[in-house]
């Protein structure tokens, strides 16, 4: 069962502190972001190290060079996210105890949106804030974690949110360097409305698009004609595809949305593909590290939904898989 410790909070946090910036919740996985994403839903948790050999052998799986690969594991290793080792002639890679965690913390943001209760209690977050024009690199990070965090720009400084807990915003703004800040908890009174901080026709536009895109992979894996391959590679473009709505929808309340929202479907074609395609992409995993070293192999294992949000149990092998 994942860790519920450190909060998605204290990730913002740690990287505040740090003065990065967190990355959008979109699609297009850079070679970095789909390392980080393989290593976080197959090799989470496992003590192993990974040889580079096996790394470069999955990066291959999407088209990623050698040359490339090796580059975006010291790119990884430099900024502390990845550790490496050698033992003789070979190099081996393991997640950094920070970056296991910052994994874990993404993976559960984009896991669980879409499951939690729908219960509101009519109050908006509210983030005031002022960062000086010649400070521009400050409010781009500022920006991004607040997007982390489920806020959107209603105004320029003021940002708002329906769900989201006041009592993080102050020790973030702080370890950015936001002296000039005010966190509300306020009921709508008038004028422009919180909501329209949100492009609701775009949103739900975007929720229709996705379960289009899967219609014919969840169709293929209904009917057992998915290859493992296929299957490897469509369980992380499902996942890829599903990060992006985080940052679009911020989980609004339904007593704020039209009554065919297309969340829930939504979610339903995500929660198919990903639990359903996991035991066959785990062994697809399995089988790219076991050229490398096949003991080891079998330590890649991978979680369902329910697994991630604290609801289900662990999902069995399948006895039969097309190679």
């Amino acid at each position: 069962m994942p860790s519920e410790k450190p909060s998605l909070e204290a990730l913002v946090l740690r990287r505040a502190e740090e003065g990065s910036v967190l990355p959008r919740q979109q699609t297009g996985a850079s070679p970095q972001r789909l390392l980080t994403t393989l290593l976080g839903e197959y090799w989470l948790d496992v003590p192993q190290a990974l040889p580079m050999g096996a790394v470069i052998s999955l990066l291959a799986e999407f088209g990623v060079s050698e040359t490339s690969a090796r580059a975006t594991a010291n790119r990884l290793v430099k900024r502390g996210v990845l550790e490496a080792e050698r033992s003789g002639r070979q190099s081996y890679l393991r997640f950094s105890e920070n970056g296991r965690e910052d994994a874990r913390q993404k993976i559960l943001s984009i896991v669980r949106f879409g499951t939690g209760p729908d219960h509101w209690d009519g109050l908006w977050t509210v983030a005031g804030f002022s960062i000086p024009e010649q400070q521009r690199h400050l409010r781009h990070r500022v920006r991004s974690y607040l997007r982390w965090l489920g806020f959107a720009p209603l105004f320029d400084g003021l940002w708002v949110s329906p769900r989201a807990d006041p009592e993080a915003l102050e020790p973030i703004f702080r370890a950015a360097g936001v002296g000039n800040l005010t966190v509300l908890r306020a009921s709508e009174a008038g004028g422009i409305s919180p909501l329209t901080a949100w492009d609701l026709d775009a949103v739900a536009e975007a929720y229709r698009a996705f379960v289009e895109a899967y219609r014919e992979s969840a169709a293929r894996l209904a009917s057992g004609t998915l290859t493992l391959a296929d299957a490897f590679a469509e369980r992380l473009r499902v996942f890829d595809g599903w990060r992006t709505f985080p940052g679009l929808d911020s989980d609004l309340p339904g007593d704020l949305l039209p009554r065919d929202w297309p969340r829930a479907r939504a979610r339903e074609t995500f929660q198919t593909l990903y639990d359903g395609l996991g035991p066959l992409a785990e062994l697809r995993f399995r089988q790219i590290v076991a050229a490398h070293d096949e003991a080891l192999a079998a330590s890649a294992t991978h979680l369902t939904c329910g697994d991630w949000t604290g609801e289900g149990s662990r999902t069995r092998q399948p006895e039969n898989a097309r190679g």
